[in-house]
């Protein structure tokens, strides 16, 4: 059964692009036209399949007066090129008005530009792909012929054939999933059998609008890669972000396709693993960490659940102390909210500022101040877009200040700031920040630096909170990378930083002493 195809389609099927040119000579007895295939014999059959070029060079010294075109084909008669405006028998010097529109429409010579020419090229290259795609679609071997007819103003005329030939391969066209996904490194590989001359392999994100092209590797192989984008952040360092829509994320399912011209050859799809978990990223466990004090030892509010050592805060003993009466930690369940982290200013002793804090690390307390240690091992399986966290927030003026704050009297009175960041790092230990009574060391910002002592940062993403909020609020924290694309923590090295802090400047004991902030439901997007 013959199928039909687009107006386009057959229009580029039936006709190539003409190309003219004049040299005229009026004098003497001029020879009859010529019709002949450049860089070929247009006796011979052409292959379909093989064939790149196709030129037919019309030469006619005594000026072109008529240029007929038949054609002789079972998948193009006059009603399937109809469609077009088109016919299997065409005039291109006397075209009827019919024909004049599907000329103009696919910006074909035709009248005036045709009649007095002594030379046309007839060029059909760009028909072959569409032409080899009707052939597979209507799945049998076949044989098309345009009948090329010259006179000239002499009456003088001559006619060719060119021939062509489809052979049908009933092998079906495929490609399949190579089961190879690197979610890493954003990659997989598609393997394609019997493509036609022409085709494309595509894939993309199932249900959205854009098709990529995957990259061939020979052999009938094709690989899909991410597109990276440069750019450059606040801190003038140079960063990097995967294109949306390209290379391969976790937690997905993709589409791929052949493609020859508009026609679908082949299809399928995959899915790809869900990818990694943060640990008790749903605040829903919480257990005690002993501390040590100098004549009895006690719990302090841990936010893991028994056993784990993921998440920790500066659980300052002087504010949950069972000996002095005070349970006031910077960080806890929230009783009215369950499973949700609330992260709340303090003041220590009555008189030192404390910012609630939660973050992926250790903590401990020694003397007058604490020190954290940022950093927990991870296994890393996929590479993620962003963060995703719920949060609210209550953000006021600062009205503390640090003794230890060399900038402490330039913030007294302005807006205050929470924050809420990760950072993807390969260090050989841990990084430590000490505060307290003393001044503060160690401090850093992921936004502002690729690399500290203990290694280098492949990836940050923050979130700077000044608008206070009632409801929860669901945040997306873009991750921007530094480090090149193949780059990868080492297995055993401390690999993942999530701090949340009420105050940024809490470091230095500035901040604001009201603020709070509920913290729940960290994953990551991919």
């Amino acid at each position: 059964m013959k199928k039909q195809i687009g107006l386009a389609a057959l229009a580029a099927v039936a006709f190539g692009a003409f190309a003219g040119c004049n040299d005229k000579d009026d004098s003497g007895s001029l020879p009859a036209p010529t019709v002949t295939l450049t860089g070929g014999d247009i006796a011979q059959v052409q292959q379909l399949a093989d064939v790149e070029r196709l030129v037919v060079r019309v030469e006619a010294p005594g000026k072109i007066a008529a240029f007929s075109i038949e054609i002789v084909s079972p998948l193009l008669d006059d009603e399937t090129l109809g469609l077009a405006g088109l016919a299997a028998k065409m005039d291109l010097a006397e075209p009827t008005p019919a024909q004049i529109k599907g000329f103009e429409t696919l910006g074909f010579p035709y009248g005036e530009a045709v009649k007095g020419e002594t030379e046309l090229d007839f060029d059909l290259s760009g028909v072959m792909p569409m032409l080899r795609m009707l052939c597979e679609a209507n799945e049998r071997s076949s044989d098309h012929s345009f009948v090329l007819t010259v006179a000239d103003e002499a009456h003088q005329s001559v006619s060719a054939a060119l021939k062509l030939h489809y052979e049908y391969n009933a092998v079906s066209v495929s490609v399949v999933y190579a089961e190879d996904a690197d979610l890493w490194a954003n990659t997989a590989t598609l393997k394609s059998a019997n493509l036609p001359q022409g085709a494309a392999v595509q894939y993309r994100v199932k249900g959205t609008a854009t098709w990529n092209a995957a990259t061939a590797a020979g052999e009938g192989v094709f690989r899909i890669a991410p597109e990276w984008e440069t750019g450059t952040n606040e801190a003038g360092l140079n960063i990097r972000t995967v294109k949306d829509g390209t290379g391969v994320f976790a937690a997905s399912t993709y589409e791929f396709r052949v493609v020859a011209g508009t026609a679908v050859l082949a299809s399928g799809e995959f899915a790809t693993a869900q990818g990694d978990a943060i640990p008790n990223g749903d605040m829903s466990g919480w257990s005690g960490k002993e501390y040590q004090g100098s004549d009895s030892s006690w719990d302090l509010t841990y936010p893991n659940p028994a056993g784990m050592q993921f998440w920790d805060c500066g659980n300052n003993p002087f504010l949950e102390n069972p000996e002095s009466g005070t349970s006031d930690p910077l960080c806890y369940e929230n009783p009215d909210e369950k499973g949700t982290a609330l992260l709340q200013s303090r003041m220590a002793l009555g008189m030192v500022f404390a910012p609630g804090n939660l973050f992926t690390g250790d903590f401990t307390f020694a003397g007058m101040g604490g020190t954290v240690a940022f950093g927990k091992p991870y296994g890393w399986t996929a590479r993620p877009r962003a963060l995703k966290v719920r949060y609210k927030a209550q953000v006021g003026t600062i009205d503390k200040t640090g003794f230890n704050d060399p900038e402490g009297e330039t913030w007294q009175g302005k807006q205050d700031r929470s924050q809420i960041y990760a950072a993807i790092v390969d260090w050989t230990k841990q990084h430590e920040v000490t505060s307290g009574m003393q001044a503060p060391t160690g401090m850093w910002n992921p936004a502002a630096t690729a690399s500290v002592e203990e290694g280098p940062i492949l990836a940050y993403g923050e979130k700077i909170i000044v608008e206070s909020s009632s409801e929860w609020v669901e945040c997306v924290i873009p991750l921007q990378w530094y480090a090149e694309a193949e780059a990868k923590p080492a297995a055993n090295n401390y690999s993942l930083v999530i701090s949340c802090a009420t105050s940024m400047r809490g470091d230095y004991l500035t901040g604001c002493s009201t603020n709070t902030m509920s913290v729940d439901d960290f994953e990551w997007v991919y």
